[in-house]
């Protein structure tokens, strides 16, 4: 599972595509409030997001990994994605 495109919308709204194609937006106006990502409150900065395939992000430092994303659009929990249920062929 790959972050095929990203967009920005506006207000820290992002729209994002997997290559599985799962779609859907992510508001992330809570995130710009803790820690490095402070940085981005600057709504130009913020706008610069773009993917590298397994993540979103502003910079190298700033990244926001494609499992975390992928679970909360899907409401999927890490193991679900990470390790899916496998099912047997039948004879």
């Amino acid at each position: 599972m790959k972050v095929q495109e990203v967009k920005y919308l506006s207000d820290y709204i992002v729209s994002i595509k997997f290559d599985d194609g799962v779609t859907g937006t992510i508001q992330l106006k809570d995130l710009v409030q803790k820690g490095i990502f402070k940085v981005l409150q600057d709504k130009n900065q913020f706008a610069r997001v773009y993917s590298n395939g397994y993540s979103i992000a502003w910079s190298k430092e700033l990244e926001i990994d494609a499992t975390t994303i992928y679970s909360e659009l899907t409401g999927k929990h890490f193991g679900e994605i990470l390790s899916p249920k496998l099912t047997h062929a039948s004879n």
